[in-house]
C-alpha cells in the first residue's frame, strides 16, 4: 500500500456535513463497514483524510422544504393525537411548527473538486469510486455532481499533513505529532453515526 491522492472533479457545488473521510465514502459505496483491503488501517484508524475542497472560490445558500404534515401520513397518529371530534389531523399554525413543513438550510461550496489523501491500493480505490456520480448532501437535487475521478501517487499518508497537522479526526491520545491544535468532539471511526465513536480529537477545519 502506497500514499496517493484521490480527486473528484465537480460539475456542481457540493454540500458537505462533517469530514467526509475517504474510508467513510468507500464504506458507503460498498455498503460495508470494513475497507481495510483498500486502505491502510491500524487499530480502527484508517489512513484516509477528510475531503478538502480544491480551488474553492464561493459559497452559496441552499434551502429545501421538508413536508412533515401529519395528514399525509398515518404514522403521525403515533406521535400527534387528533384534536377534533371527527378525529382528523388538521392542525393550526402552532402545531405546524411542531409537525408541519420545515426548512432545511445548507451551505454549498463552489469548487473545482474535492481531494483526499490516503495510503492504500489506489487503483482498487479508483475502481470503487468510478461508480459514484454524486458526493455530499442533497445529491438528488443535483449538488455534488462528479465529472470524473482521478488518482495519482502522493506523499501524505492520509493522517498527518505537511505542517504536521491532522488531515482527519484523530483521538487526542493517539496523536503523536505535537503542535498547538485545538481538540474538538468528532467521530473518528466507523460507524461514524454511532455516538460511542465520538471523542476528543484533533481534526482539520473543513
Amino acid at each position: 500500500m502506497e500514499p496517493f491522492v484521490l480527486r473528484a472533479h465537480l460539475r456542481t457545488p457540493v454540500i458537505r456535513r462533517g469530514h467526509v473521510t475517504l474510508d467513510a465514502l468507500l464504506m458507503s459505496s460498498l455498503a460495508s463497514g470494513d475497507v481495510s483491503h483498500l486502505l491502510r488501517c491500524e487499530n480502527d484508524l484508517y489512513f484516509a483524510s477528510s475531503g478538502f475542497a480544491v480551488e474553492a472560490y464561493a459559497t452559496q445558500r441552499a434551502s429545501f422544504v421538508a413536508s412533515m404534515r401529519p395528514e399525509h401520513s398515518p404514522h403521525w397518529l403515533e406521535v400527534l393525537q387528533p384534536n377534533t371530534q371527527d378525529k382528523d389531523l388538521r392542525i393550526g399554525l402552532s402545531r405546524q411548527r411542531d409537525a408541519g413543513n420545515i426548512i432545511n438550510a445548507y451551505s454549498a461550496i463552489v469548487a473545482s473538486g474535492i481531494e483526499w489523501y490516503a495510503t492504500g491500493d489506489m487503483q482498487a480505490v479508483l475502481e470503487v469510486v468510478q461508480s459514484i456520480p454524486f458526493i455530499g448532501k442533497r445529491r438528488t437535487s443535483g449538488y455534488g455532481e462528479v465529472i470524473r475521478w482521478e488518482v495519482q501517487a502522493g506523499e501524505l499518508d492520509g493522517v498527518v499533513g505537511y505542517a504536521a497537522d491532522p488531515l482527519r479526526p484523530v483521538p487526542t491520545e493517539r496523536w503523536t505529532q505535537g503542535g498547538d491544535w485545538v481538540p474538538v468532539e468528532a467521530a473518528w471511526k466507523a460507524p461514524y453515526w454511532d455516538v460511542r465513536n465520538r471523542t476528543r480529537c484533533f481534526a482539520p477545519q473543513v
